[in-house]
């Protein structure tokens, strides 16, 4: 990430969370300013006093006042809350925001392996006999076809991974 932001100055993040990436960042890149957004006010609180680093609580865009505006954003570990018809309002809110160059940073590109798979399907067939009570839902998981679908039907017109692992995805996308 910090390679993908190189020279560009003023960055929005979106769901900073315990605001590591972010701390991580002003530690690589010392002139630089991020405004971070994130909904739970207890999460950022050991970031707080970071002067390179405005925290909002609250969710975007609503939390942002119209004027400002971004070099780039990204946003880590969003997605998984939204279903399809939402996560697409949100990545068109970023579109419509102004921000022409967004990167995604996913932990939802979960593939499972062969065992794993294997007992998801006992587990399914134990559920529907009412055999097994069922499994906790922790969120949307995304391919990575269907998050550079969902980019593009969003209103960005280039994407190009920046890496991939069996759990994580990183998306660079522009307008």
């Amino acid at each position: 990430l910090v390679k993908e932001i190189g020279a560009q100055k003023n960055i929005l993040s979106i769901g900073s969370g315990i605001g590591i990436v972010e701390s991580i960042i002003v530690d690589s890149i010392k002139d630089i300013n991020i405004t971070a957004i994130e909904p739970s006010e207890d999460t950022s609180k050991w970031i707080e006093g970071t002067p390179q680093i405005n925290i909002k609580y609250g969710y975007f865009p609503d939390i942002l006042e119209n004027n400002l505006s971004f070099d780039m954003a990204f946003a880590n570990g969003v997605d998984y809350v939204f279903n399809n018809k939402q996560y697409v309002i949100f990545l068109k809110s970023i579109v419509n925001y102004g921000i022409k160059d967004f990167i995604l940073i996913s932990s939802s590109g979960y593939k499972p392996s062969t065992m794993a798979l294997i007992k998801d399907l006992i587990k399914d067939i134990l559920i529907y006999f009412g055999l097994y009570r069922g499994r906790q839902f922790w969120g949307y998981s995304r391919t990575l076809k269907e998050q550079v679908n969902m980019l593009k039907k969003s209103g960005f017109n280039s994407t190009s991974v920046i890496y991939e692992s069996h759990d994580t995805l990183i998306i660079k996308a522009s307008v």
